[in-house]
């Protein structure tokens, strides 16, 4: 029996995004909405063999089990702000042919902008060699390319034209212009700021009485407006929603009430059947009005949107050459010039894209094979309006990752029906068995089962390990999965239980109790090497004209005194309250340190500031600690980290880990991931760890170049700040060298540190 396809990403919608928040449903999507019409496209009109969705965080090993060939409906890949180096390491990992749809380049003005990172290169040569022929959206990504030294590809635009089945759809398209003039009129505007003035005049030109929908693609607060979410939009609208951060909020409001969002490319469709005709500066949406069977203009405002308009056929204008007042105009004179030929334009890249997926032993679709001869579809009503009606396919298993020690592996599943799906569990990437859950879970659902898989003596070889629960068949990940943690043995007399189920750490190699209870302080000579490493680091911040922050992650223990044991008390005279108090003597130039404790105990309520069963901060924790770091360097606070921004979720704690039941406990975690991008890491475990970050924002960096000093509580803290920096060091250590202050020359240097680390003082020089 010949093995499906694997298709990454969506098969053009996003399952039951009715009742998923905003920010996971607009995820799912990959960060714009408008990825759902190529991906419809692929999986529903492109191939024709059996063919799943896979997620991207897909595992290499269980895909080159299950399937034959991964195709990959590509984006704008190609730009430099991206690093698609992990995305390159788990398709080489694969060891299977791959089949690319759409590959595209993002630039504005100049094919010369795109400079792609190692990871994207790297991906792009993965393409050149498993590829039979690469599917490129236009001539300036073919540019791309060869520059590259890639030359096994093919200019065949996207696919997203050829959803409509219609062999005649130029034509129809044509007939209809020619009937009337359009009258209601749907508006895809990119609400990007530098394009703010051209997409208010078309707006303006097409007025309230004419507009049906003003479609939202991305960014996420653009979606929760079209959701009427309004205090999660509240920010993009006052900042960065471009013609609508412009307008008075009474005009603003009037027009709100016609912003749309779909999570499903057919739901687009069929809303675009009440418009006369669509406009879009975003190519997917005007693109989708043209597969509605309706006439379309693209205004194009830089090279990817112009090259897909011009290699798929579609009427397109130049921004910066459209007249105020002009693009109704455009729309008919574009679509009278274009449509007429634009069925055998089609009919072309159809049997191209035909030939190109038999170079790879790939059938097409129906749909497709009937377009490359010109036949029309079978049924009296065009596929794409018949399909509106079949039920949905149903998303697969799910399930999560409860419990990981010493003896077990533990968790649970949930299906649609009674059969329930194998569970693989692996150890650093090797299997360690499969089991079929058979423990019913009935407070989960129905269809839901307990696993648990024995831990065989020969997997403890490693204290520390990488944790993995898969659906056998697929190689989704389970939620939770995966989870780094120690198998040490004699967790539990590590783990003090305090009041009110909390819990804490206790005969660690630190001695944190004593440190607490002021039994172990600080020597004489432990201090004078401090106040060296406090001197030297500020001398020399202070000649580059940097500033340094010293910020001290306070114990749990300190936090939460009041939850401890009643015999265990907190003193006064423990380490950081002589570390505060030399800093205080030593008159340092430009040197702060801060130790957040009575923010984190001030903190409000409604969320942990620690976790019960876990040493560090919760992410609400860390929020309050940036606060008070973004205080100390001058930023105000992120409006994402307050108290609002946080949902709670089932998330590890190491020392709910080390009792042998479940590792999982309720926590506060943030709505919003930071946008930041990893461009280097070393991949060292822990201590030595070297990454090098920066902003993914279009509306860049509020600070210079930045160079971080953590331990484990850093890495809640790097996210955030890498994403405000122009430039990003973090590096895991204590100490710091003259020599990576000149190889850095960072304009701000922060050290965080955990209390109960204090004990060892860090060096310089």
């Amino acid at each position: 029996m010949t093995k499906p396809i694997a298709v990454l990403g969506t098969d053009g919608a996003i399952p039951a995004s009715f009742g998923r928040p905003t920010a996971a449903a607009f995820e799912a999507t990959g960060a714009n909405t408008g990825n759902l019409a190529f991906q419809y496209a692929a999986f529903h009109r492109v191939l024709g063999d059996e063919r799943v969705t896979l997620p991207f965080s897909f595992d290499p090993e269980a895909v080159r089990e299950r399937f034959r060939l991964v195709c990959v409906p590509a984006a704008n890949f190609l730009y430099s702000g991206f690093d698609l180096g992990e995305l390159a390491t788990r398709l080489e990992a694969t060891r299977l042919p791959l089949l690319v749809l759409g590959l595209g380049a993002q630039a504005f003005k100049d094919i010369g902008e795109v400079r792609l990172k190692p990871g994207t290169e790297r991906l792009l040569h993965l393409f050149r060699e498993r590829c039979a022929r690469i599917m490129l959206r236009g001539r300036h990504t073919a540019a791309v390319l060869e520059r590259h030294g890639v030359r096994n590809f093919e200019v065949l635009g996207c696919p997203s034209n050829f959803i409509n089945p219609d062999p005649a759809l130029g034509e129809s398209i044509a007939a209809r212009l020619r009937a009337a003039a359009p009258e209601r009129i749907a508006f895809a505007p990119t609400f990007y700021p530098y394009n703010a003035a051209s997409e208010r005049a078309i707006l303006d030109e097409i007025g309230a009485a004419r507009l049906t929908d003003l479609v939202a693609q991305d960014p996420l607060g653009a979606i929760a407006a079209a959701r009427g979410e309004d205090e999660a939009a509240a920010p993009w609208l006052a900042e960065r929603a471009g013609f609508l951060t412009a307008m008075e909020p009474e005009e603003r409001a009037r027009w709100l009430s016609s912003l749309r969002a779909w999570f499903s490319a057919e739901a687009w469709l069929e809303a675009y059947q009440r418009s006369d005709a669509v406009i879009g500066t975003r190519i997917h949406g005007a693109a989708l009005g043209w597969q509605a069977g309706r006439p379309a203009l693209v205004v194009s405002y830089d090279l990817r949107t112009e090259e897909l308009a011009e290699t798929m056929g579609l009427p397109f204008v130049k921004a910066a050459a459209l007249p105020p007042g002009g693009a109704l105009a455009a729309l008919a004179e574009g679509a009278a010039e274009r449509a007429p030929a634009y069925d055998a334009r089609r009919r072309d890249l159809a049997a191209r894209l035909v030939a190109l997926l038999g170079e790879h032993g790939v059938a097409p679709g129906a749909p497709l094979a009937r377009l490359a001869a010109g036949e029309a579809p079978p049924a009296a009503l065009p596929e794409v309006r018949a399909a509106a009606s079949a039920p949905a396919p149903r998303p697969g298993p799910w399930g999560f990752l409860e419990q990981y020690n010493r003896h077990r592996v533990a968790g649970w599943v949930a299906a649609h029906g009674p059969q329930a799906p194998r569970v693989s569990v692996r150890f650093d990437g090797r299997e360690i068995g499969q089991v079929v859950p058979s423990v019913p879970r009935p407070e989960i659902g129905r269809h839901a089962w307990a696993f648990e898989v024995p831990v065989p003596p020969e997997a403890l070889a490693r204290d520390v390990v990488r944790v993995e629960a898969i659906f056998a068949e697929t190689g989704q990940p389970l939620r939770n999965s995966p989870v780094v943690t120690s198998l040490a043995v004699d967790g539990a007399d590590k783990v003090l239980k305090g009041r009110g189920g909390y819990l804490f750490l206790r005969n660690d190699s630190n001695g944190v109790l004593d440190q607490v209870t002021g039994r172990r302080v600080l020597s004489a000579e432990e201090l004078a090497r401090w106040e060296d490493f406090l001197r030297g680091l500020d001398a020399a911040a202070a000649s580059r004209a940097a500033r340094v922050v010293y910020l001290v992650a306070p114990n749990k223990e300190c936090v939460l005194a009041e939850h401890l044991p009643e015999e265990v008390v907190v003193s006064e005279t423990r380490p950081v309250r002589q570390i505060q108090a030399l800093a205080a003597r030593l008159d340092l130039r430009a040197t702060r340190l801060i130790y957040p404790l009575e923010a984190l105990r001030r903190a409000a309520p409604a969320f942990a500031t620690y976790p019960k069963g876990d040493s560090h901060w919760s992410d609400y924790g860390a929020a309050v600690a940036l606060a008070a770091l973004y205080e100390a360097i001058g930023l105000p606070r992120d409006a994402t980290e307050e108290e609002g921004a946080f949902r709670t979720e089932y998330r590890n704690a190491d020392l709910l880990s080390k009792l042998g039941g479940a590792c999982v406990e309720e926590q506060p975690v943030r709505t919003r991931r930071p946008a930041a991008i990893l461009d280097h890491d070393n991949g060292v475990l822990n201590t030595g760890r070297r990454r090098a970050l920066r902003p993914g924002r279009r509306e860049g960096a509020e600070g210079g170049r930045l160079l971080i000093l953590h331990d484990s509580f850093g890495e809640w803290l790097i996210p955030s700040l890498a994403e405000r920096f122009a430039a990003t060091t973090a590096i895991w250590n204590a100490s710091l060298g003259a020599d990576l202050l000149e190889e850095v020359e960072p304009e701000l240097i922060v050290i965080e540190r955990a209390e109960r680390f204090l004990i060892v003082p860090p060096r310089f020089g």
